[in-house]
């Protein structure tokens, strides 16, 4: 057996301790300036007896003038109670992205003074499914699902998985491509799927991104619709209406409010409007919204259920309609010449729901006036599973259904259908 060579090493930890024990009092070191300065005739004055004055100057001042002196003062914001200056007594009802109705379409319906003729769309559109089809559709298609779903190189940290049953346990954490930018990539993808081939027939459309509204009604109360439009399709033409007025029953909701699990505020600006489309292309022609499960939530903290995503797309197709109506008319409109007519896609990046929404009257439920109508879809899964089994991408269950409802909400109000 060999014997390796010996190394030696100094105990560093017990020189620290020294150089520490050493240096913990400095002695304070003599120099010579005070005398060069004194052989130079330049006057030596006592600090102490320079920064004295001015502090007790200031502090003969006011404290107001003293804070208008300092540059860029930081202005404290306003309390949140009845001394703030957009304080009203009078609540807000406020409906955002993230609210959830509690009753769902039921209460969507008697809110918004809407009704459904009959299940699904307009037979309009059964005309429309067939007018165009893509070369090689169903194969564009999936290689659009699987790039945003699987093949995307983001990967950020997922939400925290709960489990109700397990409240402490913690899962692993997930990485993965966020909900946001899922939603994103494949609805984009696809309208832009439908612009390369359908384009040149549909040249007056423009595409706006998260575009916001916030819409001011009176529903015995202020109610405020602050509404975001992931992406919106924007025509010159409005589309035409499908149907003449129809009267209807509304759902009945006693013993509740149709305003109940809104948010109630306080501090607002009152009657404000806030809608961007203006110009050439100011009519609604299709409006993009997408379901984030991080974003959106029941007020009570209930598990979302189908009846309030469909309730989620009527109420946003209403603040939608209404904000164009106010655009194309004036603030102050109550009848409407002509209904404003417009489509919506609600979508998780999985599901899709397509829903149609001609706005015939600005009435709230109460009046006895024309009633608004709503066509929509189930909710239709695009594909039933992609992602990676076993590290081998695998999409299943894909649903050629869905893009030719999409594809017919894009073609709707071109001259190709007509010819």
């Amino acid at each position: 057996m060999r014997i390796t060579q010996v190394l030696y090493k100094h105990n560093i930890g017990r020189l620290i301790k020294w150089q520490w024990r050493s240096q913990r009092k400095k002695t304070l070191i003599m120099t010579n300036a005070e005398k060069i300065l004194s052989s130079y005739n330049i006057p030596i004055e006592d600090a102490k007896q320079v920064i004295r004055e001015p502090l007790f100057e200031a502090q003969k001042q006011d404290i107001k003038t003293i804070m208008e002196n300092i540059v860029g003062p930081a202005e404290l914001p306003p309390e949140e109670n009845n001394t703030h200056p957009f304080w009203h007594d009078d609540p807000c009802y406020v409906y955002e992205d993230h609210n959830i109705l509690v009753r769902g379409i039921e209460q969507a319906k008697v809110f918004t003074n809407s009704i459904e003729p009959i299940p699904g769309l307009p037979q309009y559109f059964n005309e429309l499914y067939e007018a165009y089809k893509l070369p090689n559709q169903d194969e564009h298609i999936q290689r659009v699902i699987t790039a945003s779903i699987i093949y995307d190189a983001v990967q950020e940290k997922l939400p925290i998985r709960k489990d109700p049953k397990r409240p402490a346990w913690k899962f692993p954490r997930d990485y993965g491509i966020p909900d946001k930018r899922r939603n994103n990539l494949i609805v984009s993808r696809l309208l832009q799927l439908c612009e390369s081939s359908v384009g040149h027939m549909c040249s007056n459309k423009i595409v706006a991104k998260d575009v916001f509204f916030k819409v001011p009604l009176e529903r015995n109360g202020n109610v405020s619709l602050n509404v975001r439009a992931d992406l919106l399709l924007l025509s010159d033409n409005a589309l035409a209406p499908y149907t003449d007025d129809i009267q209807g029953e509304l759902p009945n909701l006693f013993p509740l409010d149709y305003k109940i699990s809104l948010d109630e505020i306080n501090i607002y600006h009152k009657n404000e409007f806030i809608s961007p489309i203006k110009g050439k292309f100011n009519n609604i022609h299709t409006a993009f919204i997408h379901y984030n499960e991080t974003e959106v939530k029941n007020l009570y903290e209930t598990p979302v259920v189908q009846s309030q995503i469909i309730g989620r797309s009527l109420m946003k197709c209403y603040a939608f309609a209404i904000a164009n109506a106010k655009s194309k008319y004036g603030e102050d409109i109550k009848e409407l010449p002509e209904p404003i007519t417009l489509q919506c896609i609600h979508t998780n990046a999985q599901w899709f729901h397509f829903s149609v929404f001609q706005l015939n009257s600005l009435a709230s439920p109460e009046e006895d006036g024309k009633k608004n109508i709503y066509w929509q879809t189930p909710l239709l899964d695009i594909y039933k599973k992609c992602g990676f089994d076993g590290g081998i991408p695998v999409l299943e269950g894909y649903n050629p259904e869905v893009f030719k409802h999409f594809l017919s909400f894009y073609m709707n109000g071109i001259d190709y259908e007509h010819k």
